[in-house]
């Protein structure tokens, strides 16, 4: 909720180009993801070994957590700053491996050992001084959506057949479309490291025509009339239009243009999809459905005015205002109207399963 505000404050931090960027990632994006695979644990693991997170492991991560967001905002450098930054990913990693090993889930594996790979790429980030003038900022923004592709493509159909299979109308994985919209965006991953902006660019058009194909045969009014089920449908609209507006923008080789058109994967595609899953554990169950409140509602509104601000209007003035400092304003209520319902709930026994799916895949 706070970090978008170095814009509007700027000396608060040395470097807030880089702050801004490293903590949306590494202390927004790397947490949620952090939560996903903790809560998915017990069901890949099985009934045979299912495997829950004890609270005194979880209070040593959530220090973690919090030990990698002080060294960076303190200024720490060498291997004071490697060394913790890295605390929380590889506990991650330490939490998610030894008991997907004794299971033997072996498909699980690389999943529960991104944490590992996200530690190296944190610490190649800072040792190139922030990232300027290498591609390992856009790369690692790139991994994510690949994360959400492959993720959140199984995901959705399952939050959407939970409602729709027991009518007989089941939506479509539509898996090998996925696997190729993924294999895109690896493509474009792995073209970027190499800086070759104009491949990368091509390949994001594909896998965005792709991911919006997916989006075309999961649309159905019972999507759109459920809440909940819409939040999610957004945030994989983001996930396309993201892929394309960077596609376009690699693509033309305008120098300034990629690192605007980049918020439509993490303002958008990011904040949107994060947002929509988690806001599910905070939602009140109704038989058969999870019911999204008004809060939620405006939450991913926000959100998503906050993206359409910061990629068409960031030099636009309002009221003395840039559209820079709109959307910040706009984000930051976004998530204030999330922690809401967040609260309340916090309050009550935690919900069975807890994002609400009858079967939770990744």
């Amino acid at each position: 909720m706070l970090v978008p505000w170095v814009w509007i404050w700027p000396e608060l931090v040395p470097d807030p180009a880089f702050w801004h960027a490293h903590e949306l990632i590494f202390g927004v994006a790397v947490a949620a993801l952090g939560g996903y695979l903790l809560i998915a644990l017990p069901s890949w693991t099985g009934p045979n070994h299912r495997h829950r997170i004890g609270y005194p492991s979880l209070a040593l991560l959530l220090l973690a957590w919090g030990l990698g967001r002080a060294a960076i905002l303190s200024g720490a450098q060498g291997l004071g700053l490697w060394g913790s930054v890295v605390l929380y990913p590889l506990g991650l990693a330490a939490l998610m491996l030894p008991p997907l090993w004794r299971a033997r889930v072996w498909r699980k594996l690389p999943l529960a050992a991104v944490p590992v790979a996200l530690a190296v790429a944190d610490v190649v980030w800072l040792a190139t001084q922030g990232g300027n003038g290498h591609p390992i900022g856009l790369a690692l923004v790139l991994g994510f959506a690949l994360l959400l592709s492959v993720v959140g493509g199984r995901a959705l159909p399952a939050f959407f057949n939970s409602r729709f299979a027991a009518g007989g109308q089941p939506v479509l994985q539509l898996r090998a479309i996925g696997v190729l919209a993924s294999g895109a965006i690896a493509l474009s991953l792995g073209a970027v490291i190499a800086q070759r902006a104009d491949l990368a660019g091509a390949a994001l058009l594909l896998a965005g025509a792709l991911q919006g194909l997916r989006m075309m045969v999961w649309a159905r009014w019972g999507v759109i009339a459920q809440f909940d089920l819409l939040m999610l449908y957004l945030a994989w609209g983001w996930l396309v239009l993201g892929l394309l507006l960077l596609g376009r923008a690699l693509w033309l080789g305008d120098a300034g243009t990629p690192a605007t058109m980049l918020h439509g994967l993490t303002l958008g595609a990011m904040g949107a999809m994060i947002m929509a899953v988690t806001a599910r554990a905070f939602m009140t169950r109704a038989p058969g459905r999870l019911l999204a409140s008004p809060a939620h509602a405006a939450a991913i509104a926000l959100i998503s005015i906050a993206a359409v601000l910061r990629l068409a209007f960031p030099t636009a003035e309002a009221m003395g205002l840039t559209g820079l400092h709109w959307s910040v304003m706009a984000w930051s209520l976004g998530w204030a109207c999330y922690l809401l319902p967040l609260l309340r709930g916090l309050a009550q026994p935690s919900p069975h399963p807890v994002l609400g799916a009858k079967r939770l895949s990744a």
